[in-house]
């Protein structure tokens, strides 16, 4: 791989997400639904919402989750006996080479990134409060035990209020609990019973989702009841309508997958 292949791989802002996380129509459409659209329209039922910070807050964040990213893929996969392979040998090979000039060439857009933020007003202690999300992916990329599921839903946490606090420039209690909802604590619950990396909640299998393989069906039951009550807190004058969309989109979502899935068992 040539340097500047390596250098748009591996420095420009969120391809490196799409290219390893998010591939292809499927991947794009998954990310709009379970991220990109329920931040949005929390961010943009807010009163002080602003685009452009909007904008670069979503860079923001994922200007750290993808050194996260980049660092589990390069560098926890040399400790792992069977790690996951998401980049290929020449990739890899493109990374050792570089690594160093790749990561000054992050560090450098992550403080332009930071630096634009800051002049347009954002309050400092947002802009430190978000930088914790590499730290945080650090531990998580260093703890291989079932404790790496809480610090996974921390890191989601992160990355799903990032841009909905950056572009109000404030903190608030209701938006972060609705986007807790719409996507992080289900991902919890399905990893927590596949058991993944050797933990299984008895709990949560007993109570909430007996077998991962029923994972689709569970989700259409939770985002069906979490409508039901997104409609009544928004009759009620609880709640703003925007918030019924992503997750409608959500349960739309779950009910394609389930179908989908459905169709391949049968075949």
């Amino acid at each position: 791989m040539s340097l500047y292949k390596g250098l748009v791989l591996f420095t420009l802002p969120m391809y490196y997400a799409f290219h390893t996380r998010y591939q292809g129509m499927t991947g794009v459409f998954a990310w709009l639904v379970k991220y990109f659209l329920p931040c949005f329209f929390v961010a943009f039922a807010s009163d002080t919402f602003s685009w452009s910070l909007f904008a670069l807050g979503l860079i923001y964040v994922y200007q750290f989750y993808e050194l996260g990213y980049i660092q589990n893929d390069c560098e926890t996969i040399k400790r792992e006996t069977a790690p996951t392979m998401r980049l290929t040998p020449d990739e890899l090979m493109s990374y050792e080479r570089h690594k160093c000039l790749f990561l000054l060439v992050r560090i450098i857009e992550t403080a332009v990134v930071g630096v634009c933020l800051y002049v347009m007003g954002l309050k400092l202690s947002l802009l430190l409060f978000f930088a914790l999300t590499l730290p945080v992916f650090v531990l998580y990329n260093t703890v291989r035990n079932g404790f790496c599921l809480v610090i996974h839903l921390v890191l989601m946490m992160m990355r799903y209020t990032a841009p909905v606090f950056i572009s109000a420039n404030s903190l608030s209690l209701w938006p972060a609990v609705f986007l807790f909802f719409a996507y992080p604590v289900t991902l919890f619950v399905e990893r927590s019973v596949k058991g993944k990396f050797g933990y299984k909640s008895t709990l949560l299998a007993r109570f909430v989702l007996p077998s991962y393989e029923g994972r689709y069906l569970f989700r259409i039951k939770y985002y069906s009841v979490f409508v039901i009550l997104l409609l009544i807190a928004t009759f009620t004058g609880v709640a703003s309508v925007l918030y019924v969309i992503p997750v409608a989109g959500l349960l739309m979502s779950s009910v394609m997958t389930y179908r989908n899935a459905n169709l391949q068992y049968n075949k």
